[in-house]
């Protein structure tokens, strides 16, 4: 295969009857199995300089369908699909016509990454000086890299960032979106699907806010993604969704090690169970890692679960009060219920609250007593699945009923929203109680540090 150049050409008129012409025969071919179609990207900005690429976004209604979807595109010259940027869920596939290439990303319905794309799209054509900002910088990285499409991308990275901040927080982006349909996304439910599931919603848990946070820099490239706070804490810096083959598992950690070693960061590696190489604990512990934590994966059926332990109905202890955190001081509130670090843990929290709305899919609770923080726990709706994390209690608070009325809640909060399966990973003092209200093991989870 040829090495793609890094071309942009002025803006064509044509790219939009392209784009209506592809959509259209999208919408007749995928039929029912499609939700709905955007353009994005700098094709669907008028006036912009750009690849001659039509970037397509399609929501797709059922996971299930992906192998006939994939029949599907195929038969309109599309290639085989491969992963996109969140595992198992997020998926890209392209076609080279005479003219121009068609690049198609597709997502389930609701999927917070279309939001991202349209506000990201919609806030530039709005916007002129950011449009010129981010024209002018294309133009500058494509006569530098013209050769290397991955600096290209990896250059941008940081500008698109800080767009994707500002659209998000611009109130005219709130427009209507599909919701998200957890009863549509998986129709029969195996233990390897609750395992995929759970690793997408885990990885959308630790990269959607990200995205938009000005000061935490997310790395997504096609091996891994990495998330760089710059605090000193591994908290806040890791290595998820390792995908490369063993041939080159070494180089990809040396990669890694050196990344994080140039601003002296420490950081944790979250290694899945369908990460790849199968066998990349291992080489994390040949090349001077070592394992740190090991949660069992877990999930609760939550159409036969009805509110409580054993056959016995939960009352929650009447003197504590749950509320969702949206704002600095309940974010604070949340950090300082438990945390080893103050510093980092306040620093996070306080740039959350600059990019976080009720719109996103992850939700923050505390619960008090007395006005003061004793329970905390988040949830993130993806995947067709409610990933329940963050369940904390301070020692001086515990055995008092506090993280089994918070885990209560949020079970309750997920079943009123339609969602048929809870998810977790399991720490050691979370266990028992996650046995006692029923949760079936699946799988393993591992975290490793450098020693």
């Amino acid at each position: 295969m040829s090495p793609r150049i890094v071309e942009l050409i002025p803006y064509q008129q044509a790219w939009s009857s392209l784009y209506l012409t592809e959509s259209g025969l999208l919408r007749q071919t995928l039929s029912s199995r499609l939700r709905s179609v955007y353009h994005i990207g700098s094709t669907a900005i008028p006036g912009m300089a750009a690849k001659p690429v039509i970037d397509i976004l399609v929501e797709y209604a059922c996971l299930d369908d992906m192998h006939a979807i994939e029949q599907a595109l195929a038969a309109l010259g599309y290639d085989c699909l491969r992963k996109n940027i969140v595992p198992h869920t997020s998926f890209f596939t392209s076609k080279q016509n005479e003219a121009v290439r068609y690049h198609l990303h597709l997502f389930p319905e609701g999927d917070p990454q279309v939001k991202r794309h349209v506000a990201f799209r919609d806030y530039l054509i709005r916007h002129p000086q950011e449009y010129d900002r981010y024209q002018r910088l294309k133009q500058q990285l494509a006569a530098r890299y013209r050769d290397n499409i991955h600096e290209y991308v990896k250059n941008k990275s940081q500008t698109i960032q800080d767009i994707d901040s500002k659209a998000k927080r611009w109130i005219e982006q709130r427009i209507r979106f599909l919701p998200p349909d957890p009863r549509a996304l998986i129709k029969e439910w195996t233990q390897d699907k609750i395992l995929l599931a759970m690793e997408a919603n885990l990885n959308v848990h630790m990269t959607h806010f990200s995205q938009y946070m000005k000061t935490v820099q997310l790395i997504r490239v096609p091996d891994f993604t990495i998330v760089n706070s710059g605090l000193q804490d591994d908290t806040f810096n890791y290595v998820v969704r390792a995908d490369f083959s063993a041939r080159d598992a070494c180089s990809k950690i040396r990669e890694v090690n050196s990344y994080f070693d140039h601003g002296s960061l420490p950081f944790t590696w979250w290694v899945s169970p369908h990460d790849q190489p199968r066998d990349l604990a291992c080489y994390l512990e040949r090349s001077g890692y070592q394992n740190t934590e090991n949660n069992p994966a877990m999930w609760l059926d939550l159409e036969s679960w009805h509110g409580d332990l054993s056959g016995q109905r939960l009352r929650p202890p009447a003197e504590l009060s749950i509320v969702r955190a949206l704002d600095q001081q309940t974010l604070l509130d949340f950090a300082r219920v438990l945390n080893a670090s103050p510093s980092a843990f306040d620093q996070y929290y306080i740039w959350l609250a600059e990019v976080i709305s009720a719109e996103d899919p992850i939700e923050y609770y505390v619960g008090y007593v007395d006005n003061k923080p004793v329970v905390r726990g988040l949830a993130c709706y993806y995947a067709g699945v409610a990933g329940l994390y963050w369940l904390s209690v301070p020692v001086a608070y515990r055995r008092r009923g506090y993280g089994t009325a918070m885990q209560q809640f949020r079970l309750m909060r997920a079943k009123e929203m339609g969602y048929r399966m809870a998810v977790l990973q399991a720490s050691q003092e979370g266990f028992p109680l996650y046995k006692r209200l029923g949760y079936k093991e699946c799988g393993l989870f591992r975290e490793y540090k450098l020693k």
